[in-house]
């Protein structure tokens, strides 16, 4: 009878020895299954509500061109010939930065983050890198007189500082680093994680991928993000652009040519790097 006890005890037990190590293995197998392939899937997309204050184009305007730019006098009409010039001069529009203490008007985007692992992981960082910056090239400045506007809850990248992406949250937060106070969940059944990210690069012009740093269980890993194929870019403003107007809804302005001359409504020249704010 003791013997047969034993026997079952001595059965029963490497039946379960072999069950829990099937199941460790099977955990695994599927953990592993589970990390192949990208950890999290990136969808970029420009802000295309994003509201313009400067405009940059690269081809000059005319004699002629400037002349007619200049009689515009009212809102319609000075509307419609920012839009045909900014069509026809391959032009380009930037925004004002949610951020007071910026280095320059911004190109935005917006980024979803995707993830199907069962696992959940942790965005804690996002950089820029691979940067090539030159002089900005545009030829030509329209800048609109701002008429009021707010801030975002995103991020604001300094391409001078790449590293350090700061928040844009109105609050004492705003203007300190993104990822000291926010993380981006993902995987494990959460939301897909968003980001409203602006860019600027003063008065140069740059390409850049974002790097982004995640975490999860078993350590800490780096992912590249590209705009689709290709680098992310960035427009500034030059330094002493060839032409300069300053925009309103009564009137545009020809802020002159070098050596610049201090006109009403136009902004002090040249630009320099660290300053955006154009009419103080």
């Amino acid at each position: 009878m003791i013997v047969a006890l034993l026997g079952w005890f001595f059965t029963y037990g490497l039946d379960y020895i072999s069950v829990e190590q099937t199941t460790r293995r099977t955990k695994e197998v599927e953990e592993s299954v589970d990390r192949e392939g990208d950890p999290f899937t990136p969808s970029i997309r420009e802000d295309r509500e994003a509201i313009h204050f400067a405009y940059i184009l690269d081809k000059p305007l005319s004699l002629a061109e400037k002349k007619e730019f200049l009689l515009k006098e009212d809102s319609d009409g000075i509307t419609k010939a920012v839009a045909e010039l900014v069509a026809s001069h391959k032009g380009q529009g930037l925004e004002m930065p949610g951020l007071p203490e910026s280095d320059g008007y911004t190109n935005t985007w917006i980024m979803d983050f995707f993830s199907d692992r069962a696992a959940g992981l942790t965005i804690t960082a996002l950089r820029a890198k691979k940067l090539n910056c030159t002089p900005a090239a545009a030829k030509a400045v329209l800048l609109i007189h701002p008429e009021g506007g707010g801030a975002y809850d995103g991020m604001h990248f300094d391409l001078s500082k790449p590293e350090v992406p700061v928040s844009l949250a109105p609050g004492p937060g705003m203007g300190k680093p993104y990822f000291s106070r926010k993380k981006i969940d993902l995987g494990n059944g959460a939301t897909p994680g968003g980001l409203y990210a602006e860019v600027s690069s003063g008065i140069d012009d740059c390409e850049f991928i974002f790097e982004a740093e995640y975490r999860d269980a078993k350590g800490v890993y780096t992912r590249e993000i590209e705009n689709g194929q290709e680098k992310f870019k960035v427009r500034g403003i030059p330094a002493n652009p060839g032409q300069v107007f300053a925009v309103t809804l009564e009137k545009v302005v020809d802020c002159g040519s070098r050596p610049w001359r201090k006109i009403e409504d136009c902004p002090p020249l040249p630009f320099r790097r660290g300053r955006y704010t154009l009419y103080k």
